[in-house]
């Protein structure tokens, strides 16, 4: 009998540890890290969101009200700081107090439209302007940060290549639009290397030691006197838990290209909602989230949505909103940035009191969890989505094992053009060990019938259902009789997602070994097939037993921990027999 663990106890280390102390010296006044900012439109609502930036306070009130306070004639040109910093703080005093007195009468895009409609009329020095001196919010962020607005308006005005208040016919320069573009595109890059050497720093002061950050093999002897070997997965780079690091790497175009190029994902999203436009999206209110750049927002939106919600937490959201309105879909679909958690927490997402009838999320990570996006779309879906006839998209998740065997990939250091490389194979196998490692398994090497583990009803399931541990029970494949007895190598984790909605059409895609690639492919928990992996026997009537456990690792929870406990033997007349 051979028994072999593996067992994850700490395989990531991570640190949140973010804290920056904002010390702003514009004329003594100390702004309180806690203190936060208030959109134009929203500021005088009990519930009213709050923002940790001055730039999203004024982004939602674009988003949502259609109010650009940068983009307004009434805010003069920032070429003159003193004249930009007078005018800014009678114009924020005089726009809240507009919203103050109209908030009854007025709400959503027609009070963004009234408001503008006010401020054709304003004017930088009017001597009825005196009273907007004093703030009509008490403790007004957006007062005290009157350099940043000014800042703001600058690249408001350098990206336009006009003035803001002139009749706006000036023909910009293509040559220094081009130099703003790449100039932008280095400071959002300067940007994200600095939030990642921020999360380094944390991840370094740390108190915990390197041993409880990394994983070691945990060895024991059964009853027959064998050594039964456990070897562990583990990430050996050291990364910040930080949803920082998480949400800036979907600020790159390539993920976005990666998984907009899987067919199989892409193609499956738009058949489903697609074929599924009258009996499930025509007249309805959608919430996508984790947008990207809106193309599952499009598709429902071609689908016949009344409206359309996309979130995404990343600056792709500025694309999305443009990609919105180059094909025609801006009256459906809104583009809201934030994290679904604060979007929800903080009232700011444009429902004004309504549910959500769908929520569309592609929010499955390698081995289905990695990355735990998951929980996120639950905060929405009890939140958010209307009881009883409301709808997760797709709505069920499914995992997967199978046995693999690689005799080739081992044999291969054994002639390396004609020369013996054998002591490569036991290094290779040493490092395979150590990680759970996502590759393209071919069909070819699986060994074993693919087994399904466990179910989510995603419509149902809780937040402690997806840590789990489940019994697994693996057969050699009848479809190749050709070998007795084979090694199992490796174990490999694959999902299927059905959207499959009562009285709709199904769908359903696979990122198993058998089903055309995708950009999941699948993850391979390995063994060591030099000292100690599983055989089974087929003429014995051999089968593989086991445990399969999946949990969140506890320093960074958008990594997942998984680990094997297992055992061949094989039904006899007494039972189980080892």
């Amino acid at each position: 009998m051979s028994s072999t663990r593996k067992n994850n106890d700490d395989p990531w280390s991570s640190s949140s540890d973010e804290d920056d102390d904002d010390d702003s010296d514009d004329e003594n006044v100390e702004l309180d890290a806690e203190t936060p900012f208030y959109s134009i439109c929203t500021y005088c609502n009990s519930d009213a969101p709050k923002f940790d930036t001055l730039a999203l306070a004024l982004e939602y009130d674009v988003t949502n009200y259609g109010f650009d306070l940068l983009g307004s004639g009434a805010l003069v040109s920032s070429n003159d700081e003193d004249d930009f910093f007078e005018g800014a703080i009678v114009l924020i005093n005089k726009c809240r107090q507009f919203v103050k007195d109209n908030q009854v009468k007025f709400s959503g895009i027609e009070l963004g439209q009234e408001l503008n409609n006010y401020l054709k009329g304003h004017k930088v020095d009017d001597d009825g302007d005196a009273q907007y001196y004093k703030p009509v919010l008490d403790d007004d962020s957006m007062l005290m940060c009157i350099d940043e607005l000014c800042e703001l308006k600058r690249q408001t005005e350098q990206e336009s290549q006009a003035d803001t208040s002139a009749a706006g016919n000036n023909k910009s320069d293509p040559e220094s639009d081009d130099k703003m573009e790449k100039l932008q595109a280095k400071i959002s890059m300067l940007e994200e290397q600095l939030s990642r050497a921020k999360g380094y720093i944390a991840a370094l002061a740390n108190d915990d030691d390197d041993d409880d950050n990394s994983m070691s093999d945990d060895s024991r002897s059964g009853d027959d006197g064998d050594k039964k070997q456990a070897s562990s997965a583990k990430q050996t780079n050291k990364k910040p838990d930080n949803d920082t690091y998480y949400f800036s790497s979907y600020s790159h175009t390539g993920i976005h290209e990666t998984m907009l190029r899987d067919t199989v994902r892409t193609a499956a999203y738009e058949e489903a909602i697609l074929s599924n436009a009258d009996s499930l999206f025509r007249d309805k209110v959608v919430l996508d989230i984790g947008c990207g750049t809106g193309v599952l927002s499009l598709f429902c939106a071609k689908a016949g949505a009344k409206q359309v919600i996309a979130v995404d937490n990343s600056d792709i959201i500025k694309q999305a909103r443009e990609i919105v309105e180059l094909n025609g879909y801006s009256h459906v679909v809104t583009c809201v940035r934030g994290k679904c958690e604060d979007l929800i927490a903080n009232n700011a997402l444009p429902l004004n009191g309504k549910t959500v009838d769908i929520i569309v999320s592609e929010w499955m990570g390698y081995a289905l969890f990695f990355e735990t996006m998951l929980p996120s779309v639950m905060v929405a879906r009890d939140a958010l989505m209307t009881p009883e006839t409301g709808s997760m998209f797709p709505n069920v998740a499914k995992i997967f094992i199978e046995g693999c065997n690689e005799t080739e990939r081992l044999d291969y250091w054994n002639d390396v053009h004609g020369l013996n490389m054998a002591p490569m194979k036991e290094r290779m196998v040493s490092e395979l060990t150590q990680d759970a490692h996502v590759e393209i398994v071919s069909d070819e090497n699986i060994v074993t019938d693919r087994k399904e583990i466990i179910t989510f009803d995603l419509n149902t399931c809780k937040d402690a259902d997806l840590d789990f541990e489940v019994p697994f029970d693996l057969h050699l494949r009848d479809d190749d009789k050709s070998r007795n007895e084979l090694q199992i190598h490796s174990l490999v984790i694959s999902f299927d997602i059905d959207f499959a909605v009562p009285n709709t059409k199904s769908v359903q895609f696979s990122t198993g070994c058998q089903s055309t690639p995708t950009h999941w492919k699948q993850t391979q928990l390995w063994f060591d097939p030099v000292h100690n992996c599983p055989v089974l026997n087929r003429e014995a009537g051999d089968s593989m037993k086991g445990v399969f456990r999946m949990k969140r690792n506890v320093k960074n929870h958008r990594a997942i921990d998984m680990s094997v406990v297992w055992e061949v033997g094989r039904e006899a007349g007494s039972g189980w027999e080892r």
